[in-house]
């Protein structure tokens, strides 16, 4: 089964998201690669194809501030449930240069068109040692932050950063962070991330960042890497069980409905068969 397509625009969906209901995605990546700090070895848009913290370089590559903003007041005026929306898409949202106005713009139109929905983002944390990120990402709603490893081996191994990137920093930026979440996706097989002692490390992270919540999950789509295996919900429930125990944090264990489709990331298809 193939990664699943990049997102063709600066906006996508509503989706169904496992964890964010009715969620409508902003892209603020290149459509036509992905550009990324990370290189994770279980990203469903498969293998990061321009590794980097600077993307000053790729401006022409990336959605203008108009189109950005066109893009997204046309998404929010069409009759459709949208419960969140979430900054996400082809890459890391906070590598684009001018990733503080878009966020402007975004809780501005947010509160125009859907007051209710909810503003936030799906980062890997790798920005989180810039004050001024932090501070952007301080107007959203709701953060929802990487961290899938508590020790630097782990990180390389799983996470595979760019050159620039400083684990101890992240966590440094994490932990000054107010009303955080996390996200932790546990992996197993040739690349893994869930041995005890891997285990142990990541719970201590979690007791020195002290976020509001955690969510977990394993693999559903397509990763980039082969021989990978997905986590037992039996293995992530224990996971959050000790968590909890341990750190005394809130822990969802996030389940897909469904087994993956590729159709699922085709609703065109969809439409079409409905119609026939």
């Amino acid at each position: 089964m193939n990664n699943i397509p990049l997102q063709p625009g600066p906006t996508y969906g509503p989706v169904r998201s496992r964890r964010l209901g009715w969620s409508l995605g902003l892209n603020i990546s290149p459509i036509s690669y992905k550009l990324c700090s990370f290189n994770c070895v279980y990203c469903q848009y498969g293998w990061t194809a321009v590794h980097t913290l600077d993307s000053t370089g790729r401006l022409q590559d990336l959605p203008s501030v108009d189109d950005f903003a066109k893009g997204l007041e046309d998404a929010l005026r069409k009759d459709r449930p949208i419960d969140n929306i979430t900054f996400s898409g082809n890459g890391e949202a906070t590598l684009h240069p001018q990733f503080a106005e878009l966020v402007d713009i975004a809780v501005a139109l947010k509160k125009n068109y859907r007051p209710l929905a909810r503003l936030g983002i799906l980062s890997n944390s790798s920005s989180v040692t810039s004050e001024g990120v932090r501070c952007t990402l301080a107007k959203l709603d709701f953060r929802v932050m990487k961290l899938d490893a508590g020790d630097i081996e782990t990180f390389s191994r799983i996470n595979r950063p760019c050159r620039g990137v400083d684990y101890n920093a992240i966590l440094d930026g994490l932990k000054s962070m107010d009303n955080v979440s996390l996200q932790a996706m546990f992996v197993d097989g040739e690349i893994q991330n869930v041995s005890e002692r891997e285990i142990i490390q990541w719970i201590e992270r979690i007791s020195e960042i002290r976020p509001i919540n955690i969510q977990i999950y394993s693999l559903h789509r397509p990763p980039a890497a082969s021989g990978l295996v997905g986590v037992t919900e039996e293995k992530l429930k224990e996971i959050a069980a000790r968590t909890e125990t341990v750190t005394g944090i809130t822990v969802e264990v996030i389940i897909a409905a469904s087994p993956y489709s590729e159709r699922v990331h085709q609703p065109w298809r969809c439409q079409q068969e409905r119609k026939n």
